[in-house]
């Protein structure tokens, strides 16, 4: 099953304590400002992830923010499990189309403007990141066979400060460099420097995993079981909340839905996630406008919510989709007057299904 993470990352350089933005899963990157090497490694494998394990975290539907406040080495972090999108148009391109540029290591264009985004298939820095990861899109180090032609009225002509001899830079010029005339080193003067590597944005990172029901039900596990982590409740609220502000449907979503509202909580853990509340969460979204919602998701949590509210068990046995009532009268967690409509459904599927439900003290003792 295949799940996008998003990744936008700062790391603040060591040389001039301004932020870097990471564009690539990278040993080494370059600061755009002072040139001085910065070990994005380190940060990525060692430190952003703290305690946490950062391939449950990964493969988990999670959204949110991970920052150190400091000095040099300090960073940012800005997660999230919604879909790869274009990054000049925001369309959401479809995994199909992602997984087969990553396989042909080429460029991805978007199918609705065109915009190529730079594709780098999984090698060893990007497996130690995560062992299920394919590729990433839109890594600086990614292919791009697009040929790269030398504007010569861009390059930038600078004078020797030792004999005056012309040096030609270019964007692929060295903060220091020999001159061909007298041998001397030059460092550039910000100025120069800073028109030869502007700025660049903080630009999204999409990696692609290809994960097993097990593992998505491993990183719900995870944070369920482990105390600490429960600081982490609100990044599953963040995600579900960005989920029906821009809703989609693929397998893993769906099984990482099933296996959320499945879960309990572990008793044996004190202070640990709540996860009834986080199920609250999404059954309270997916209450509101619940006839517009993917007739897949509606399934899912019908057929294995076990805590689901009177009120949007009633919602769901009204749907207009016969698999939604027919996934619901399977449910085992339902109300006595749910059972009853869902058994005089106009569905003969659904009715029969529903007859099997037990209610009253008989059911309740032998159901």
């Amino acid at each position: 099953m295949i799940k996008c993470s998003t990744f936008q990352i700062q790391i603040i350089c060591p040389g001039c304590n301004n932020n870097h933005a990471v564009s690539g899963i990278v040993d080494l990157d370059t600061c755009q400002n002072c040139g001085k090497n910065i070990n994005v490694r380190s940060v990525l494998q060692d430190r952003m992830f703290g305690f946490m394990d950062r391939v449950q975290y990964i493969s988990g539907f999670l959204s949110g923010s991970i920052e150190q406040i400091g000095g040099a080495g300090a960073y940012r972090l800005q997660y999230s499990s919604m879909p790869c999108t274009c990054e000049e148009c925001n369309s959401v391109i479809e995994s199909g189309l992602l997984t087969k540029a990553i396989e042909e290591a080429k460029p991805i264009s978007c199918p609705s403007c065109n915009h190529k985004m730079p594709v780098r298939k999984a090698d060893n820095e990007i497996k130690q990141f995560h062992p299920k990861a394919i590729g990433i899109i839109n890594d600086s180090h990614g292919a791009d066979y697009a040929k790269k032609d030398v504007d010569k009225d861009s390059m930038l002509v600078f004078k020797c400060m030792t004999c005056g001899g012309a040096l030609e830079l270019a964007s692929d010029t060295k903060r220091t460099i020999k001159c061909n005339y007298c041998d001397n080193e030059n460092y550039l003067p910000d100025n120069i420097w800073t028109k030869l590597h502007p700025n660049k944005e903080v630009q999204p990172l999409f990696i692609l995993l290809d994960l097993t029901e097990e593992d998505i039900k491993g990183s719900i596990d995870y944070f369920l079981r482990v105390t600490a982590l429960s600081i982490y409740s609100k990044h599953f609220e963040n995600f579900i909340r960005e989920y029906f502000e821009h809703p989609f449907v693929n397998e893993s979503l769906l099984t990482w839905v099933k296996h959320l509202l499945s879960a309990k909580n572990n008793e044996q853990v004190s202070f640990n996630m709540d996860i009834t509340k986080i199920q609250k969460y999404l059954y309270d979204n997916l209450k509101l406008g619940v006839s517009s919602h993917a007739y897949e998701l509606k399934c899912i949590a019908a057929e294995y919510g076990s805590s689901i509210p009177a009120e949007l068990q009633m919602l769901l046995a009204e749907d207009k989709s016969e698999n939604v009532r027919m996934a619901l009268a399977g449910n085992a967690n339902l109300k006595k007057d749910v059972i009853k409509k869902l058994q005089a459904d106009r569905s003969e599927a659904v009715s029969k299904l529903a007859a099997k439900q037990k209610t009253g003290l008989f059911g309740k003792l032998f159901g």
